[in-house]
């Protein structure tokens, strides 16, 4: 198992993954302060507007998704486990998002005061929020000390708009050095938040892996022989999120999966035996309604991605941006 993590480390490592269009065309800075990433979480529903659960659009600056969830445990005076979201949002933003409260009959708990949230609306709701409940996220993003030929900037947007992006599970997935994916490797008894860590890293970086295969022989944009495609992918060439299950593929897709994954029977068994099931990820994904507007050594991005992707894989095929707020712990992924 440990050498086959140390080979994922390259899957895991940003720097390494082959980029699709081309050699960066810019360099600059990325949050320099919360307000240069602005997220914004949107629902794939409307809420019911009654039921047992109460809704809590929250807008948070500088805290993560886990820590407030269970900031509100504490005030609403139920387990962390019973309140919901539907996606992680980074701590280095400023994030709009939902969550859920099982109050019952209760009414709105008095003095909802979270250090760096704040309450935008709140409405009631028949169920919990869970995983993946969001359509997708908004995003504005500010670049700084900008060091790039405009024009070939600009061409690179245009194109990436036009032709999509490498879906790659981004370097907040794996944390500070790829340390997610040592967790697994320590010996050591793991509560079951680190657990799950190690498993999501994993399983992302298997992923990666299989992506930038696929990049490497041409066929990231394309369907191969016998490939699967779900029904909200319009016909997307997908990888697989290694679980318990069948791949189902055939073909040529059967034999590009095998390529790749059964060089890590040991991680395959790790994700099985921890009761992920199989599924699928799309390889490309396009921007919506992608707006970008230079000025000087600076520049502000606006653009919309569908759920589980990351904006840094965007901007990685643009230019190598230094993340100011990396190493600064806590973060979690705008998902």
């Amino acid at each position: 198992m440990r050498a086959e993590l140390q080979r994922l480390r390259a899957a895991a490592d940003f720097s390494l993954l082959p980029r699709a269009h081309g050699a960066p065309v810019a360099r600059g800075r990325l949050r320099c302060s919360p307000e240069d990433f602005e997220v914004h979480e949107e629902l794939g529903f409307e809420p019911s507007r009654d039921g047992e659960h109460l809704l809590l659009q929250l807008r948070k600056r500088g805290q993560n998704t886990r820590w407030v969830a269970r900031r509100l445990a504490e005030i609403a005076g139920v387990e962390p486990a019973a309140v919901g979201y539907a996606g992680l949002k980074d701590r280095h933003a400023v994030a709009v998002q939902w969550f859920s409260l099982p109050l019952g009959s209760r009414s709105e708990p008095a003095g909802l005061e979270i250090d760096g949230v704040e309450l935008l609306q709140s409405v009631r709701h028949r169920s919990k929020l869970r995983p993946g409940m969001h359509r997708g996220n908004r995003f504005r993003l500010r670049l700084r000390a900008l060091d790039s030929d405009p024009v070939a900037l600009r061409t690179r947007f245009a194109r990436l708009a036009v032709a999509g992006v490498p879906n790659y599970f981004g370097p907040q997935r794996f944390g500070r050095d790829g340390a997610n994916l040592e967790l697994l490797t320590t010996g050591r008894r793991l509560n079951r938040g680190l657990r799950a860590f190690g498993l999501s890293a994993l399983r992302a970086a298997l992923f990666n892996g299989y992506l930038a295969m696929r990049i490497t022989d041409g066929s990231w944009t394309r369907r191969l022989d016998g490939e699967i495609t779900p029904r909200d992918a319009e016909g997307e060439p997908t990888g697989l999120l290694w679980g318990g299950g069948q791949s189902r593929a055939s073909g040529a897709a059967l034999d590009s999966e095998r390529a790749w994954f059964e060089d890590y029977p040991a991680s395959r068994r790790l994700l099985e035996a921890a009761g992920n099931r199989m599924l699928r990820r799309v390889l490309r994904v396009r921007p919506v309604a992608f707006h970008w507007e230079l000025a000087g050594s600076e520049a502000e991005l606006s653009f919309g991605l569908p759920r589980g992707a990351f904006a840094t894989s965007l901007l990685r095929e643009a230019g190598d941006f230094e993340d100011a707020a990396a190493g600064g712990g806590g973060s979690d992924v705008a998902d």
